[in-house]
């Protein structure tokens, strides 16, 4: 990542910036309900519009740099790591290219190198950003009330559970899966390579067996995989509408006793949604970083 480390810094203000941004709409929003629709005062609303407009503006400027920030810092690494790799590849003796097939070796230098790129650049960028908004969003549920964030926290540790379990299944189906693609690539580009006397020798059904054996090994390999992620993504699902809903009874709850304001409630609301999104994103990039290393891995070797 040498020469790419300093584009951490803005990144990482855009990151903080965003769900600043989030939390004074949510804000905003708090202050509609028990300042304009509770009391039924159209008064306020005449400068919450205004400030909501700006905010929503502001929000899809720092959108766009950040997107274009990201992709440039991201696809710049890319250009310099494929040449990278592409260079020392040509640098190898005859006998590394007589014990490694040159359909793998062109795997390792295309799809493996991408998966590299999210491993160690974009993976940590999203790391750091879903950091940062858990820490803003429960700094705010605290304020707003200390209780409902503990129970709302509480199947935090069951998101780690079943991300750490699938991200070891998903890590074993990635290898085999690249392993496989590289495979297939090898055998194809054997065989058309030496067309000629495969002809000559009428071993066109030997190679198309050769070529459909590795083409339903990836097969097998590709839905192994999707079989982990179907079940892992449904599961993560079903913990945090269970987590919701909890939160949503005891809410209620404090709402009729007069602990919140109604805004307070719905504000708390849509933090438990937005709080929930970051703990799924990191819980899923356990998976992809496993997957990755496997990539990492393959093209190490």
């Amino acid at each position: 990542t040498r020469g790419h480390r300093l584009w951490f810094v803005p990144l990482l203000l855009l990151s903080l910036l965003a769900p600043l941004v989030s939390v004074a709409e949510l804000w905003l929003f708090k202050t509609v309900v028990d300042g304009v629709l509770v009391p039924r005062d159209l008064a306020p609303f005449l400068w919450i519009a205004p400030a909501f407009l700006g905010l929503v503006v502001v929000s899809a400027v720092l959108d766009f740099v950040d997107s274009m920030a990201s992709t440039y810092v991201s696809e710049r690494f890319l250009l310099s790591l494929r040449s990278d790799v592409f260079r020392h590849v040509q640098r190898q003796s005859p006998g590394f290219f007589e014990r490694r097939r040159l359909g793998d070796v062109l795997a390792r230098i295309t799809g493996d190198v991408d998966a590299i790129e999210m491993f160690l650049l974009s993976g940590v960028l999203d790391i750091l950003y879903n950091l940062l908004q858990l820490g803003i969003f429960i700094g705010l549920l605290f304020y707003l009330s200390w209780d409902l964030t503990f129970l709302a926290i509480v199947i935090v540790p069951l998101f780690w559970g079943a991300a750490r379990h699938f991200s070891r299944l998903i890590k074993r189906a990635s290898r085999e899966s690249g392993r496989r693609s590289g495979s297939l690539s090898a055998v194809a580009e054997e065989s058309l390579g030496q067309v000629t006397l495969v002809q000559a020798y009428n071993q066109q059904d030997r190679e198309q067996r050769r070529f459909e054996r590795e083409n339903l090994g990836e097969f097998n390999a590709t839905m192994a995989a999707t079989r982990i992620r179907a079940v892992y993504r449904p599961l993560v699902e079903l913990i945090e509408v269970g987590g919701g809903l909890a939160v949503m009874g005891f809410g209620t709850w404090k709402l009729a006793q007069g602990y919140l304001t109604l805004g307070e409630l719905l504000v708390f609301l849509a933090l438990i949604g937005k709080l929930y999104s970051p703990i799924r994103e990191l819980s899923r990039l356990g998976p992809a970083f496993y997957a990755a290393s496997a990539s990492a891995e393959h093209t190490g070797r």
